[in-house]
């Protein structure tokens, strides 16, 4: 199991506040992964939107680029996700039982994504249980189907009333 966690942390009134973002609990790597990648576009969509958006037309010049000399975390968190080396040595690390840190930072505070791997306890093992075999190959994988294909059985009935038409139009029928 992989604990992964997203946190920010800010100067606020003169101290420094810690504010988890989000948290998840996954049984795979690579969902792990997946669910991080998806918070850092998150966070650097929040920190630095895109100023041709259809919403930012109606707010004036608000939003201005940085100089080059701020660290730019939306640019960092982005890169992140978007390069694949990083990823599966990322991935590499969370196999080998690695905890895997991501941290970038601004003037305006520190942005830290986190997986922990940990071992399984019992009741997540009655859960995996519960929840029956996983899939082994995705959907999207060519000749993979979810269902067993089986052949539903009729229902037994006269053969009158099967000749007979049901439903909201069968008034002619009678």
């Amino acid at each position: 199991m992989y604990v992964s966690t997203v946190v920010a942390e800010g100067p606020v009134n003169g101290t420094v506040v810690r504010v988890v973002l989000g948290a998840r609990r996954t049984y795979t790597p690579e969902g792990a992964l997946r669910w991080l990648c998806g918070q850092a576009q998150r966070i650097a969509d929040g920190l630095d939107p895109d100023p041709y958006a259809a919403w930012a037309a109606y707010c004036g010049p608000v939003l201005v680029p940085v100089g080059a000399r701020v660290p730019d975390v939306p640019s960092a968190l982005r890169a992140w996700c978007d390069d694949p080396r990083r990823q599966d040595a990322a991935r590499r690390r969370l196999v080998c039982g690695d905890t895997l840190t991501v941290s970038t930072a601004d003037d305006s505070g520190r942005y830290t994504l986190t997986v922990v791997p940990t071992r399984l306890t019992e009741a997540d093992v009655a859960e995996c249980r519960a929840r029956g075999r996983r899939r082994r190959r995705p959907w999207w994988c060519p000749g993979w189907w979810p269902f067993r294909r089986t052949r539903r059985r009729r229902h037994a009935r006269s053969s009158a009333a099967a000749r007979i038409p049901h439903g909201p139009h069968t008034e002619g029928f009678v």
